[in-house]
């Protein structure tokens, strides 16, 4: 068992069930609201370990699901199609980010005046990402019913 599974199973929302995306992204929109008023190394870790296994399985929901949001092209000289690109690598791509940001929250020395600035940063990503990804469920919906 990875580190990663053994920090979600402290939480018994991540340990019963597992979410959907749209719920995942918004606990995670949560947490980093809450890191907004963490003025202090002891308040941003708890709260940022407890963001982490939310991250992790954010991901991993993510990566389980790509499959159902891939574009694929196909080609005239090719009986099957090509992979094209994800709907969502941006969500993604910021996931990813707000794993790395979270990462330097969680284990490195910085100086007291960077802290705003860094959940600050975590934050806004965090609010793209599920923005993101609740227009992009929008736009599937509205393809659903315009077909």
């Amino acid at each position: 068992m990875t580190n990663e599974n053994n920090i979600s199973q402290l939480y018994s929302e991540l340990e019963l069930s597992t979410p959907d995306l749209s719920t995942l992204a918004e606990r995670c929109k949560l947490l980093t609201e809450i890191l907004l008023d963490c003025t202090s190394l002891p308040q941003v870790q708890p709260v940022s370990r407890c963001l982490a296994a939310y991250l992790d399985v954010f991901q991993t929901e993510l990566d389980k699901s790509m499959a159902d949001f891939r574009i694929v092209e196909f080609s005239h000289e090719q009986s099957l199609p090509q992979p094209g690109a994800w709907l969502l690598e941006d969500t993604e791509t910021q996931c990813n980010y707000c794993r790395a940001l979270n990462h330097v929250l969680l284990i490195s020395h910085f100086d007291r005046d960077m802290l705003p600035h860094l959940t600050g940063l975590l934050h806004d990503i965090a609010h793209a990402m599920a923005d993101g990804l609740a227009a992009s469920a929008q736009e599937k919906s509205i393809n659903i019913i315009h077909c």
